[in-house]
């Protein structure tokens, strides 16, 4: 009776780290930069919504060709380097690891008034940092025509985008502007240590099992 009792504790805090792992830390966020002056480098500026950025700058400019889903500003990689961009989300009180199920970007329009955006293939990846399988999108660079805007949806346990640069037809560094960033509750995600304490209750669970059959 005495295993009995302790195998069920096991569990009971199995089930309890597995509802705080997916415990749901806040609502529905959209992100569209425009309390922002820029050109500026984005980081932690939306470390409150729980979003982080590397690699990636808001701006206003080249209005006459990026065609704004909000105004005035917009978000692009590839703005003064090919470096990959990156945005992922964290948890907005500690900044620890977090992700969401779902997360669109709205590629902005393009006026073919002179200049070129660069393209992209975009990756989400899970919180381990592998690419989720099916969750990979390429957009190609501009070829003087022009287009409306467009969203890019991912779907998964998605802990962050990465942009990878595809040049444009110029040769030159361009940009590659998104705006708005919608994404759903975001979740903790479970730390190394908490995968040890999963596995040590497996095994105590297992052994305790074991024992009591002998």
């Amino acid at each position: 009776m005495t295993n009995l009792k302790a195998v069920r504790k096991a569990v009971q805090a199995l089930t309890a780290l597995g509802v705080l792992a997916a415990a749901p830390l806040c609502f529905a966020t959209v992100i569209n930069f425009d309390n922002l002056t820029g050109p500026v480098a984005l980081s932690n500026q939306y470390a409150a919504e729980g979003v982080m950025f590397d690699q990636v700058e808001a701006t206003s400019q080249f209005a006459t060709s990026v065609v704004t889903v909000s105004a005035p500003n917009y978000a692009t990689p590839f703005y003064n380097t090919t470096n990959p961009g990156l945005l992922w989300f964290v948890d907005p009180s500690d900044n620890s690891s977090a992700a969401v199920s779902s997360v669109t970007i709205t590629l902005n329009g393009y006026n073919n008034v002179g200049g070129w955006f660069d393209g992209a293939t975009i990756e989400a990846l899970d919180p381990t940092n592998s690419v989720i399988a099916g969750q990979t999108q390429t957009i190609n660079p501009t070829t003087g025509t022009n287009y409306g805007s467009m969203d890019i949806t991912f779907t998964g346990q998605i802990h962050a985008l990465e942009f990878f640069n595809i040049l444009n037809g110029n040769g030159d560094p361009g940009v590659f502007p998104f705006d708005d960033v919608t994404f759903g509750a975001l979740s903790d995600t479970p730390e190394p240590s908490s995968f040890l304490l999963v596995g040590l209750s497996i095994l105590a669970i297992s052994g305790l099992t074991r024992r009591r059959r002998v």
